[in-house]
C-alpha cells in the first residue's frame, strides 16, 4: 500500500504540543507485532492537501491548527489532541500528484453540533466511525523509511493472521519534534475486516 510516510511533518512548524487526550479505544487482543483495537467513533477536523508530505504536511498544519486556534465561527481556542494522522486518498491522486487527508482529532467533549463551524472551506468536519484497527507501535525516526518499514511488518503479519485490511492504512504521530527518538510513540493504523466478517467472505468465496 501506497501510503504518506510520516505525519510528523505536521509538527515541524510548530511547538511542542501534546494533550494527553486521544480516541477512546479498548485493546482487544495483543498479537506477534501489533495489536487489535475496537474504536469508539469520535470527530476530525480535515483537510486535503496535495503535494510532498513535507509540503503538504506543512500546509495542512497551517490549515488545521488555525482552525482550532480560533478561526471557527466562534473565535474559540481548543486544545491539540494526538495523534495526528495522515492517510493517502488513492482516488484524488494521479500519476506523481499525491493528495492526502490530513486529520487532527476534535476533543471528546464536543459534538457535532457544539463544534464551531469552520471559517476555512478547506477545512471539514467529519465523524469516524466505530472501527476495528490494527495498530503497530514503533519509535525511532518518523521518516518514510521506518514508516514503510513498520508498515510492511504489519501487512506480513496480518496476512499470516488471515486477518483482512478494510482500508488505507494511516500514518499517526503522537509527539512532537523535540521528543528523543527512543521515546517517540508513532504508529501505522490499519482498519481490519472484524473475524466474523471475514469469515463469512471466506466461506461465499469457496463456493
Amino acid at each position: 500500500m501506497k501510503i504518506v510516510a510520516a505525519a510528523c511533518c505536521l509538527f515541524l512548524a510548530a511547538a511542542p504540543l501534546m494533550a494527553a487526550e486521544e480516541p477512546d479505544y479498548r485493546v482487544l487482543e495483543q498479537r506477534e507485532g501489533y495489536e487489535l483495537r475496537q474504536y469508539e467513533a469520535y470527530l476530525v477536523a480535515e483537510t486535503d492537501v496535495p503535494g510532498s508530505q513535507r509540503s503538504g504536511g506543512n500546509r495542512a498544519f497551517r490549515v488545521l491548527a488555525g482552525y482550532i486556534f480560533g478561526n471557527n465561527q466562534n473565535q474559540k481556542k481548543m486544545a491539540m489532541t494526538v495523534p495526528v494522522t495522515a492517510q493517502l486518498d488513492p482516488e484524488a491522486s494521479r500519476g506523481d500528484q499525491t493528495v492526502y487527508h490530513w486529520q487532527f482529532v476534535m476533543e471528546r467533549k464536543y459534538s457535532r453540533e457544539t463544534l464551531p463551524a469552520p471559517l476555512d472551506e478547506r477545512v471539514h468536519i467529519r465523524e469516524i466511525p466505530p472501527r476495528l484497527v490494527a495498530a503497530r507501535r514503533y519509535s525511532g525516526s518518523t521518516s518514510e523509511r521506518n514508516f514503510l518499514k513498520n508498515l510492511k511488518v504489519l501487512e506480513e503479519a496480518l496476512a499470516r493472521d488471515n486477518v483482512t485490511p478494510a482500508g488505507q492504512p494511516l500514518a499517526a504521530v503522537y509527539n512532537g519534534p523535540l521528543t528523543p527518538g527512543f521515546l517517540r510513540r508513532n504508529e501505522v493504523l490499519v482498519e481490519v475486516v472484524p473475524a466474523e466478517d471475514n469469515e463469512r467472505v471466506t466461506a461465499a468465496s469457496s463456493w
